[in-house]
């Protein structure tokens, strides 16, 4: 099966480079970087991953400037070093060796050694965990470990250290390129420059980070200059656009889907199914950013989506319908803090009534499946990679595919027919990640996954 995930990257790549030829060539170190997210996160403990797509989106962010992994991605998905300066395995890859980076320090000041470490790896590889070697980490799994460096270059293999400030209450400490000053959970980040940062100090003196901000609120403040980075919903960085504002998207790297995997009855999940018209989605509630979803992994990661069909089909719908018999009506639940969940879900419950079935949208807490008795669900996930294989973790994480299912395409196309051949999960939409950035902001580099690299950028000097 041939993919073309590879020639995303490689475009992406390409349009990386060039943007970073064409910023500023003089940086300039100092001020504060102002950013507002939307997300509510209320734990910056790496491991704490969150059920929704925007909490999970903001603390990859948020751990990125203040922690560290022995392996990180570059912009063009490739492993580099990191806090592992390089690492050697047996011509098995059953025996792995990673040597630490020399002179790195937590932000308390401490000299970061080996048994530092050790914990962030604990279940790194189920049973057999990693040993000090010297100035090393020796890991011996007896069988091939081929994924090594994709586990722990990926979430939630942060090394962090949970030390006074850390379990009693306040945040874990790092060694990334920002230390935390001042955290409010679900509120506020106060975050400042490390010094110390074995990859060099930041040009930025500090992060102020709000949380929990509408897209429009935050969109009213990039107007006012109030702040230089805000995450927006689509609506309104339409708006930005119009207004000739900058506004950087990321490849899709959200998933927004129907999940049915409630209903028993399969002849009334495909019903609903084929009633969506998922290109009136894309192109009206997400103004035409992003792309309908096929497939449960992107196109830009699969390369294979195509050979799912996301027309819809009324005929069908009513057919089934009619041998169902008049069901009562359905619940369909959603995100209660997600505003185009929301939407969505009044979308697909006018579809369904025109193949003359009923659907009750109601906002849940939090989205959570199973609660108020809802039988359908609104749900978003981040299903970016950056590679196919740590996309398909991913996946099988959340639910979204058969546990067990290797990271071959074969292997994950025959998982995702499944899944949507059942209706258990229906692919809507393929959101990207958008971003109002403010004039001052220079040397913005983000891969096309929607990594942000803050320590990176610099603001240009305020006009007299």
């Amino acid at each position: 099966m041939r993919l073309s995930r590879f020639q995303f990257l490689a475009a992406s790549s390409a349009a990386f480079l060039a943007v970073t030829a064409q910023a500023a060539t003089r940086p300039r170190y100092g001020g504060t970087l102002r950013v507002e997210l939307q997300a509510q996160v209320s734990s910056l403990d790496p491991a704490a991953w969150p059920e929704d797509a925007a909490s999970t989106r903001a603390l990859a962010k948020l751990s990125d400037l203040v922690y560290d992994r022995l392996v990180r991605f570059d912009a063009q998905g490739k492993f580099q070093p990191a806090l592992a300066i390089r690492w050697e395995h047996d011509a098995q890859s059953a025996t792995w060796r990673f040597y630490l980076r020399p002179g790195v320090k937590w932000h308390d000041g401490s000299p970061l050694i080996a048994a530092d470490v050790l914990p962030a790896l604990e279940n790194a590889v189920p049973g057999h965990p990693f040993r000090p070697a010297g100035d090393a980490l020796e890991i011996d799994t007896g069988d091939p470990q081929l994924d090594l460096l994709l586990t722990l270059a990926t979430s939630p293999q942060a090394i962090i250290r949970h030390g006074r400030s850390g379990a009693g209450g306040g945040p874990p400490v790092g060694t990334g390129p920002f230390r935390v000053a001042d955290w409010q959970p679900g509120r506020r980040l106060v975050l400042t420059a490390n010094d110390d940062c074995w990859a060099g100090r930041p040009y930025l003196d500090a992060i102020e980070i709000s949380l929990g901000r509408a897209s429009r609120d935050q969109l009213i403040d990039l107007e006012l200059d109030k702040t230089a980075v805000v995450t927006l919903d689509p609506a309104e960085a339409r708006r930005a656009q119009q207004e000739g504002r900058r506004v950087w998207t990321s490849a899709p790297v959200e998933l927004v889907c129907l999940w049915s995997a409630e209903v028993e009855d399969p002849r009334l999940r495909e019903a609903v199914a084929r009633s969506i018209d998922r290109s009136a989605i894309q192109k009206v509630l997400v103004q035409n950013f992003g792309e309908v979803a096929a497939g449960i992994l992107p196109a830009w990661l699969s390369g294979y989506a195509l050979l799912f069909s996301t027309e819809p089909n009324l005929d069908r719908a009513r057919q089934l319908r009619a041998e169902i018999g008049l069901p009562a009506a359905l619940k369909l639940g959603y995100d209660a803090n997600d505003p185009l969940a929301r939407q969505v879900a009044d979308r697909i419950a006018v579809n369904a009534r025109d193949a003359g079935i009923t659907l009750q949208p109601i906002p849940l807490p939090g989205g959570r499946v199973g609660s108020a008795g809802a039988e359908l669900f609104i749900r978003s996930f981040r299903i970016d990679g950056p590679v196919f294989a740590a996309a398909t973790r991913e996946a099988i994480r959340r639910g979204l595919l058969r546990s067990g299912t290797r990271d071959t395409p074969e292997d994950v196309y025959a998982a995702e027919r499944e899944s949507i051949d059942n209706f258990t999960v229906v692919p809507l939409v393929d959101v990207p990640e958008i971003v109002g950035l403010g004039a001052r902001v220079e040397n913005w580099i983000a891969p096309p996954w929607g990594a942000w690299r803050l320590d990176e950028i610099w603001l240009e000097a305020a006009k007299p």
